[in-house]
């Protein structure tokens, strides 16, 4: 079998196309594998609108970034056709390694959404060798297709809360369908308070669902929470999450321990020894704190 073969086989090619010529470039650095790919004279295309077998009309040459060969950069060269198709008229061809108006293939794309979900764009850029730039467009592609086709019909319970993008005051509000089991994320936006509340009714409107449909509300205590949930979401329940009614308990249990501890003398260990819950083990020193205490 020979190598042309062997890399068609790879890159799962169907005819009409196939590996035309190959070439590593081992004085560039980084090394490139250069991949050759086209048709023999004279086939049919077909046409990306109907499928008939269409003539070529002209050519251009593109490239597009592949996976790595070893440790060698590899690319894809190829020169698609534009068809003239009877219906539809001059039209380019679509190759099946890669989506329009991309340079990279889809296996490149399909890796870097995976190391995305994983890592900060900028050392997936670094990993591949990249500019974050244009993985950023192909984030974007990705992250844009899959909120178009968001389907909030039934959304019935939703989870809010805010956390910081960056350092400083830089926020950013999460909302989490509750009833999904996998990829629970609908909607974020920067910010927080009422505009965040005011733009995710938005998003749920141009989505198929209606604000009036979500009858549970997770969200903190926050005051600017609480008044635009009960504006925007009008048929809504509010349940406070057990992060923060546990934090509340906290913070009340240890401002009474530092209190008492003004007006006598409290055992050694005892701060941790009534913060800990029973489900967490104590030491020793916490242990005895505890006997001494009750």
């Amino acid at each position: 079998m020979f190598a042309e073969e062997i890399f068609a086989l790879g890159l799962g090619l169907t005819p009409p196309w196939k590996v035309m010529s190959q070439h590593l470039d081992t004085e560039d650095t980084p090394t490139k594998l250069m991949l050759e790919i086209g048709a023999e004279r004279g086939v049919l295309y077909p046409c990306p609108k109907c499928g008939s077998a269409c003539k070529a009309h002209d050519f251009k040459e593109y490239t597009w970034r592949h996976l790595n060969f070893f440790q060698h950069h590899c690319y894809l060269t190829a020169r698609v056709p534009r068809i003239d198709c009877l219906e539809h008229g001059i039209r380019r061809v679509e190759v099946p390694w890669a989506r329009e108006g991309s340079r990279f293939t889809l296996l490149f794309e399909q890796v870097v959404m995976s190391l995305v979900r994983e890592m900060p764009v900028n050392a997936v850029a670094r990993h591949v060798e990249v500019t974050d730039k244009r993985l950023w467009r192909i984030v974007r592609h990705y992250v844009s297709k899959a909120i178009a086709a968001l389907d909030l019909k039934s959304l019935k319970a939703v989870g809010l809360d805010e956390t910081a993008s960056k350092r400083g005051h830089n926020y950013i509000t999460v909302f989490i369908d509750l009833d999904r089991t996998e990829k629970p994320v609908i909607f974020a936006t920067p910010g927080k308070g009422k505009e965040g509340l005011a733009k995710f009714c938005s998003f749920i409107e141009a989505h198929g669902g209606h604000p009036d449909n979500v009858i549970e509300v997770v969200c903190d205590m926050s005051p600017a929470f609480l008044s635009a949930i009960e504006k925007e979401f009008k048929a809504a329940k509010v349940t406070v999450d057990w992060f923060h009614v546990v934090q509340l308990f906290t913070k009340a249990v240890d401002d009474v321990r530092k209190l008492e501890a003004k007006q006598t003398k409290l055992p050694e260990h005892t701060r941790w020894t009534v913060l800990k819950g029973g489900e967490k083990g104590r030491t020793d020193g916490q242990k005895n704190a505890l006997l001494e205490l009750v």
